[in-house]
């Protein structure tokens, strides 16, 4: 944007916080997903393409993310188990 009457003035935007492109949507909802995503997150930081300190960190969320898949499948079938006893027991 010109200022000033100067047209070669050229106005600088700050974009701390704004993305380049759009982050596409992951689909991390089972532990095969995660560990797709960290394998493209191995091999872009073999690669050169992205920081191993930011790699690092990406792992460490995707192994918490695991975690929570895990403790929450678990969660799940010990509630199928306690309800087929309680069936049982009834009978």
């Amino acid at each position: 944007m010109a200022r000033g009457g100067d047209e070669n003035m050229v106005e600088v935007l700050d974009a701390v916080g704004v993305p380049a492109r759009p982050s596409p949507r992951l689909r991390l909802s089972t532990i095969r997903d995660c560990r797709r995503e960290l394998a493209r997150v191995y091999a872009e930081v073999r690669a050169g393409t992205l920081e191993p300190q930011t790699g690092t960190r990406l792992a460490y969320l995707l192994q918490a993310m695991v975690g929570m898949i895990r403790d929450g499948d678990l969660e799940q079938r010990i509630a199928a188990l306690e309800a087929a006893s309680k069936e049982n027991h009834a009978r």
